[in-house]
């Protein structure tokens, strides 16, 4: 809205001008009134008015002055004068020293609405080119840091190329292009589910920046990778070795971290990446220090995570979970659900598994959700799946508790989306049937004859309807339970096979051994021996 000031001594016209337009439908709105020029020339100083409506006989400061004043000290101002035709001669000279327009009293209304609409345009028209220029202005002056921070990220993603950006290293980072450098990504840490905002990025550059020139880095250059992470590049000072470098380094980000929870408020994580051979080699260290920083989400976020400290990537077979969920999805157990991925959760963090684990549990979780969605005809859900990725996944949610939150209601809408199929009696048979299986596999002498019996049907139809509820025969199934367990002991570190044997339903080592190599592709004995 444009703001006004109505100025005339007499009363009832100042209210006929308020009353008899609809200044809000042309994009005004009235800022004030005066009955003299002295008391709204005062007024301008409080009232970023863009349009004064100006009798030009007024007492104390008329129409005339206050339009030479106002023009000098606000030249933004538009300033209509409102005249009788005694003094047409006097408006006149008012037009010549800058005022807008001029109006006749007694007011025409129409006349009035048109000289607005035109003052109107004009003032918009002025406003946008205004700012354009102060955009242009801007923009000027942050060139020189805009492409400052387009080549730090080519140094990061490890495009930039030593002999043809040679005078760019020399202009933008001349004194990163020899000895030996860290890089270190800080993230803030997530209190919800919106991105943090703008603020708090360069609250948190600007805190980083102090606090590494007063521990006695010299050298170093602060930017913004592609995800919005803080990215600090920093030469070693002279004469340090690398470990008295990372010592250092690691002091430094103790105190960024700590600042940045006293004065700000809030929490951030530091993932710091090996030292390097200048900026030409950044990339390596900045991918080490980006997976550092993810990690936060199994290791816990404000603190410092190393690359150098981080648990070793490790080679998983992981389609157990897809296997076990897709069963409990088909049956509709809603609650065993929400203890498998406890249990996942947990396994997690106890274990100190990499960050990339995660990403493996998340797809298998997400493929079954997207195999039971494909099932029962779910589309919705199964687009919303097929759309996301681990990695994509795990940044936005970031800690563990978020993740699982997410992934019980993904469960929760399949399962009630598709809570039509769980309420059949041939559902609750299979579901039955499954727990008698789950409870009594260690039993050697447990066949598809005694199963039917325990939920009270014959064999051929319990054979069927359990195929058809959990995908698996019922040999399948007891077959599969048997092998999981066998698996569990050996990793717990048994090694009796007699003992692996009769305890998962075995009578038979030779037997065993033989199913167990048909499941996992290997013998027990070799992979008790790790081969």
């Amino acid at each position: 809205m444009i703001k006004v000031l109505i100025i005339d001594d007499e009363y009832l016209v100042r209210e006929r001008l308020k009353i008899c337009v609809d200044w809000a439908s042309l994009g005004y709105e009235i800022a004030g009134e005066a009955d003299n020029g002295e008391d709204a020339l005062m007024m301008l100083e409080h009232i970023s008015a863009r349009l004064a409506i100006v009798d030009i006989n007024m007492p104390i400061v008329d129409g005339l002055a206050f339009a030479q004043a106002a023009q000098t000290s606000h030249p933004e101002l538009k300033i209509v004068i409102l005249t009788g035709y005694s003094s047409f001669e006097y408006a006149r000279t008012a037009i010549q020293a800058g005022v807008s327009d001029y109006l006749l009293k007694p007011i025409n209304m129409e006349e009035l609405v048109r000289v607005l609409v035109q003052l109107r345009d004009r003032i918009e028209s002025e406003t946008h080119k205004q700012r354009l220029n102060a955009d242009l202005q801007l923009n000027l002056a942050e060139s020189d840091g805009i492409l400052k921070r387009e080549f730090l990220q080519t140094c990061l993603d490890g495009t930039a190329d030593v002999v043809r950006d040679k005078p760019k290293y020399r202009l933008y980072c001349p004194n990163l292009i020899d000895g030996s450098l860290f890089v270190t990504v800080v993230s803030i840490d997530k209190t919800g589910a919106e991105p943090p905002p703008l603020w708090q990025k360069f609250a948190v550059a600007n805190i980083c920046g102090e606090v590494m020139q007063s521990s006695g880095f010299k050298h170093f250059e602060s930017t913004y990778d592609a995800d919005g992470r803080i990215v600090l590049i920093a030469s070693i000072p002279s004469g340090t070795s690398a470990d008295a470098g990372l010592g250092l380094l690691l002091q430094t980000c103790s105190k960024a971290i700590r600042a940045v929870h006293d004065y700000l408020k809030f929490t951030v994580t530091a993932g710091i990446g090996p030292s390097v051979h200048g900026i030409a080699d950044a990339a390596a260290s900045y991918r080490e220090a980006v997976r550092a920083c993810r990690h936060k989400t199994v290791c816990g976020n404000n603190r410092i995570i190393r690359w150098d400290q981080l648990p070793g990537r490790r080679s998983e077979d992981l389609s157990y979970i897809r296997e076990d969920m897709i069963i409990l999805l088909r049956l509709g157990d809603a609650e065993a659900i929400e203890t498998s991925l406890d249990r996942l959760s947990d396994s997690l963090i106890a274990g100190r598994q990499p960050v990339e684990t995660l990403y493996l549990v998340l797809y298998e979780l997400m493929t079954t959700l997207n195999i039971f969605a494909s099932e029962n005809k779910l589309e919705a859900h199964a687009a919303i799946i097929e759309t996301l990725h681990p990695m994509k996944l795990v940044d936005e949610l970031e800690t563990l508790d978020a993740i699982k939150r997410w992934l019980r209601e993904q469960f929760r809408n399949a399962l009630v989306r598709a809570k039509s199929l769980k309420q059949s009696t041939p559902t609750k048979l299979a579901s039955k049937a499954k727990q008698y299986i789950d409870e009594n596999f260690g039993n050697a002498e447990l066949d598809l004859t005694d199963i039917a019996k325990s939920v009270f049907v014959n064999p051929s139809y319990l054979s069927r309807i359990f195929k058809n509820e959990l995908g698996y025969s019922v040999v399948e199934y007891l077959t599969r339970c048997r092998m999981l367990k066998a698996k569990e002991l050996m990793e717990q570190g048994c090694k009796n096979m007699f003992f692996i044997a009769e305890s998962v339903g075995y009578k038979d080592t030779h037997y065993f051994s033989k199913c167990f190599k048909k499941h996992y592709s290997v013998s027990p004995s070799k992979f008790i021996a790790g081969d």
